[in-house]
């Protein structure tokens, strides 16, 4: 089994690039358009690729009903923390936000336990570490500061929804190619969007004929959509979720550098971004113990792989 290290830090990367671009893109559309948009035109590139490849190997889309509702979980609960995400900023702050998505990787380990997905004292202390370390850069980097809002508690509930997400593709998806794997949830994630996009997504104020508009949706669905589910299936397959939930806390720091483009020095002599990312380090450490695997659950081996 490869190690996943790779494309785990080019997935930080990626995620990190899209909370910076999609900050932007909010000036020609909404993030709830965006996202739709996104999920739309990455599944109309991959549908292609996914036909050929069934020539190959068939597979059905769906397999069973259980199939199904595994997927709709699987699906539901990443469109349904972008619901919650778009939902929440209307009544609460980005920093909450970032502050907030660092639980992610916790409430993942604690979601491992319904799926048997074990978790040791050392990984434990590691996930601390971590969300110690990414809301030390965050706090050290952003300006304003922390308060209860009224859309935590809706943000809340998406992050867990994200963690279920990340701990069933580990636990169903490992049958899947990563192609395979990933344009099933694009598919099925761009079906629960649609409901919500045409109730709610106000279509006629997104700027169509703005060329800046269509250069980030462009790099959004390619780079930050397509390419990290991919990636994030190859990743759980090789690393199991611990070793997407241990790398995610990366993103602030990635972050954090991309807007300090210009300041890098002044960013690397912050006692706060030195700290933080130290202890993100560590958690790295604790979490995976280097991303060296054997298989992606408990160590077993990976099942036959479809696409």
């Amino acid at each position: 089994m490869k190690s996943p290290l790779l494309p785990a830090i080019l997935w930080s990367w990626l995620m990190a690039s899209s909370f910076v671009v999609s900050a932007q893109v909010t000036a020609y559309a909404s993030p709830l358009q965006v996202t739709f948009l996104r999920f739309l035109l990455a599944l109309l590139i991959m549908t292609p690729v996914y036909i050929a490849g069934r020539r190959s190997h068939p597979a059905p889309l769906i397999s069973s009903m259980k199939a199904g509702a595994q997927l709709a979980l699987v699906s539901g609960s990443l469109t349904g923390f972008f619901v919650c995400l778009f939902t929440a900023l209307k009544t609460t702050t980005p920093l909450n936000t970032s502050v907030m998505y660092t639980f992610v990787p916790f409430l993942g380990a604690l979601t491992g336990l319904i799926f048997s997905i074990r978790t040791t004292s050392r990984q434990w202390f590691g996930y601390l570490c971590g969300a110690a370390g990414a809301i030390m850069v965050l706090l050290s980097t952003r300006s304003g500061g922390l308060a209860w809002h009224s859309g935590d508690a809706i943000y809340l509930a998406g992050c867990i929804l994200l963690a279920i997400h990340v701990v069933s593709v580990q636990r169903w998806f490992g049958q899947y190619t990563a192609f395979g794997g990933a344009y099933r949830i694009m598919f099925a994630g761009t079906l629960w969007l649609l409901p919500f996009t045409l109730f709610a997504g106000d279509l006629s104020q997104v700027q169509w004929q703005a060329v800046p508009f269509w250069q980030m949706t462009g790099y959004l669905t390619i780079a930050t959509t397509l390419l990290t589910f991919i990636l994030q299936q190859r990743i759980v397959a090789q690393g199991g979720a611990r070793c997407l939930l241990g790398i995610s806390y990366t993103i602030p720091v990635w972050v954090a550098c991309y807007e300090n483009i210009n300041a890098l020095a002044g960013l690397f002599l912050s006692p706060g971004f030195v700290a933080g990312s130290s202890l993100v380090v560590i958690a790295l450490v604790l979490i995976d113990n280097g991303f060296n695997h054997k298989g992606a659950v408990n160590g077993q081996s990976l099942p036959e792989k479809t696409t």
